[in-house]
């Protein structure tokens, strides 16, 4: 993996406390909005939002609209900035909280405001009317389209009744008209019609102390909670990493062949029965492995015997026939004697080269750090210097093949040139070794005697041990010969890429 500032987040423990210290912080800034969003709700739904509306605008009206009846032009300027820009905190006179302001400005702005004196008659208005509309009596159906009478003859009674003195229209809002006097012991001083907005929600003045509220959890999270997550999530997770670390170092080891090492985990969780899973299958895969090896070395002794016995046993036997012919005739027939000496001789030389062909065989070391064909080129090599046949090895398309698949190909060839010194006579070979992208093909051609392929035990010439090789990796082995003309032999093994 490339190096990077940041690589070791890509391990197993940093991941977790990452994981930890986010999911911690992340847990407790959720449950501070929660909370916010809760008791924001539950004061929205425990406040009569339209009786506070009712009860703030009707004392903002009234701490100023008695107090400017005495003056037209100043009451007139009041009544129109309040109806473009709402009330202001200077508009009280009476004790307040904090989210007074905001139920007294759910006056709809931009809607008309109208003020009337204890006998309905028209002070003051906003939009303004014409001068001589001032004075006279309200004309509600005139000026609003609809008529107020119920709810204006209840603001005349001068109680405080706010549902008999509004009147709900279609779209939520509130027409109101309600009695404004400059204390409780004073009658009436003033009417005011207004109409206040759909009361959906009143945003309260103290969201900012929920807010605050919200970034101070935050900040601590950020302060506290991250590095209490995080330790906690290095503590948790340096236990796992060192079970994984000591497994892996387990499987490294087995990849080598080394299953000495078993690793210990007690532990009944996810981690742990892993642990006794692998160690299971490792005891497994040893047994496997030295099972194979045993029957391994059992097909080479019964290969061995075999060897022995058709070349080794059958030539050192005709040795001695011919010495003791020799010593019979000795004195008698020196000539014949020594004749069958000189036979002898040569069988003893045969004798040599097949002790020779087969300690090649029995040396598997030959493909260790070498590709077959590298090996192959070596063993041709060697077997023409031992037997005086010509050889020649032609490589196509050479790439890394599994080693079980080399082995088996480099025992075939070392077989199948076995067979051409011992029984073809011929004086050339030729090898070919052909690695396609999904297969590898041996081929082994001499230009011999040939033989009846019919006529020939399936145990003979090994050919039964070389197809028994094959079998056991997939591959197939198929033998062309002609009398007088040669041997070939084919193997192909499907193999992919290693």
């Amino acid at each position: 993996m490339k190096n990077t500032p940041f690589a070791f987040f890509s391990r197993l423990q940093w991941r977790l406390t990452v994981s930890y210290a986010v999911v911690t912080a992340g847990t407790v800034m959720v449950l501070a909005a929660l909370f916010v969003a809760i008791t924001l709700t539950a004061n929205s739904l425990t406040n009569d939002r339209a009786q506070q509306a009712f009860f703030w605008s009707k004392t903002a009206f009234q701490d100023n609209i008695p107090f400017l009846g005495d003056d037209p032009a100043g009451l007139q300027a009041w009544v129109d900035r309040v109806r473009n820009d709402g009330f202001a905190w200077t508009d009280f006179q009476s004790n307040v909280d904090l989210s007074s302001l905001d139920f007294a400005n759910t006056v709809l702005r931009g809607a008309p405001i109208y003020v009337l004196d204890p006998d309905l008659n028209l002070i003051a208005a906003s939009p303004r009317v014409a001068p001589d509309a001032l004075g006279r009596p309200f004309n509600a159906r005139v000026l609003l389209g609809y008529g107020l009478e119920s709810i204006l003859a209840e603001a005349q009674v001068g109680d405080k009744r706010y549902y008999s003195q509004s009147t709900l229209q279609a779209d939520g809002s509130y027409i109101a008209a309600f009695p404004l006097r400059r204390s409780d012991d004073d009658p009436v001083a003033a009417i005011v019609v207004y109409r206040l907005k759909p009361l959906a929600f009143a945003t309260p003045t103290n969201l900012s102390l929920y807010t605050t509220f919200f970034v101070v959890i935050a900040v601590i999270m950020v302060a506290v909670a991250l590095p209490v997550g995080a330790v906690f999530g290095w503590l948790m997770s340096r236990g796992l990493r060192r079970r994984l670390a000591t497994l892996a170092k387990a499987a490294q080891a087995w990849s080598t062949g080394d299953f000495a090492a078993q690793p210990r985990d007690a532990s009944r969780d996810e981690v742990g029965d892993l642990t006794r899973a692998l160690g299971g299958m490792a005891d497994q895969l040893q047994t496997l492995i030295h099972a194979r090896d045993e029957l391994a070395r059992v097909e080479e002794r019964n290969r061995l015997a075999r060897d022995l016995h058709d070349t080794v046993k059958q030539q050192t036997y005709a040795a001695r026939m011919q010495l003791s012919a020799a010593r019979n005739l000795l004195v008698s027939d020196p000539v014949t004697a020594a004749t069958h000496l000189e036979s002898a001789l040569q069988l003893n030389r045969d004798t040599q080269q097949e002790l020779k062909l087969i300690i090649d065989e029995l040396r598997p070391a030959a493909l260790q750090g070498k590709g077959l064909a590298q090996a192959l080129g070596e063993y041709v090599e060697r077997w023409q210097g031992h037997t005086g046949i010509r050889a020649a090895l032609t490589v196509t398309g050479e790439r890394a093949l599994s080693l079980e698949v080399e082995q088996v190909l480099y025992r075939v060839a070392q077989e199948a040139l076995s067979n051409v010194a011992r029984h073809s006579d011929a004086d050339a070979v030729e090898v070919a070794l052909d690695s396609g992208p999904a297969r590898v093909r041996l081929v082994v051609a001499d230009n011999g005697r040939g033989f009846e392929l019919g006529a020939v035990s399936s145990n003979s010439l090994g050919l039964a041990g070389m197809r028994q090789r094959l079998a056991e990796i997939g591959g197939t082995l198929e033998v062309e010969t002609r009398l007088s003309i040669g041997t070939r032999v084919v193997a192909q093994v499907e193999s992919s890429p290693r």
